[in-house]
């Protein structure tokens, strides 16, 4: 009888075991089975050229308000002037075109351009910041503004910036007059061999 009844438990005890294993396994599998899912899903979803031309509307988007929202009055300095000057652009919100390209780098995959309608308001360079905090006569440029993006390593970064005016106005009573370079550099005596407009341009734009 003590026979049986030891092998009845060794049975259940063996039984137990068995029970607790393949539990065990099952909720392992499963664990296994929903992490894999889960890398997958991170490996499989990967950006398409769409995406990033999203990202980069957005960029854009961001970088035009941050523009517009400038103080208009705010002096800048690069030895040995001071000027001011500000942007204002004819779409802010978007979308906004993007003539993408690819390379041949998978680092630098994408270079993308966008070409904007843009003025310029700036004042003549002076030698204090008092003069140019006081100088309230803006010349105008209008043309287009060019931006350069490069894709790097998943990351768009701005690589140029370019200002292509088409025409520049000076503004006399309520209006506001055409000017030939040549017109405006007489206005400023000083350094005639590389004007202060030219000067500007090469700063700001």
């Amino acid at each position: 009888m003590k026979k049986i009844t030891s092998a009845l438990v060794m049975c259940i005890l063996l039984l137990m075991c068995f029970s607790c294993a393949t539990v065990k396994g099952w909720v392992s599998r499963d664990s296994k089975k929903t992490e894999t899912q889960e890398v997958s899903q991170e490996i499989t979803h990967v950006p398409t050229k769409e995406d990033y031309i999203q990202d980069l509307q957005q960029i854009v988007k961001n970088e035009i308000k941050s523009a517009m929202s400038t103080d208009k009055n705010y002096v800048y300095r690069k030895r040995p002037y001071f000027w001011k000057n500000y942007s204002v652009y004819n779409n802010v919100e978007g979308p906004f075109e993007i003539n993408i390209q690819e390379t041949d780098s998978k680092s630098k995959p994408y270079i993308a351009k966008i070409e904007l309608e843009k003025t310029m308001y700036y004042t003549k360079l002076h030698k204090t910041k008092r003069d140019a905090e006081e100088d309230t006569n803006f010349i105008r440029s209008s043309g287009k503004g060019i931006l350069t993006y490069e894709l790097r390593n998943g990351r768009w970064t701005k690589i140029g910036s370019l200002f292509v005016p088409e025409q520049t106005e000076k503004k006399v009573g309520d209006s506001w007059v055409p000017l030939k370079e040549e017109e405006i550099q007489k206005e400023q005596a000083e350094e005639p061999k590389q004007g202060w407009l030219n000067r500007i341009r090469s700063w700001i734009f």
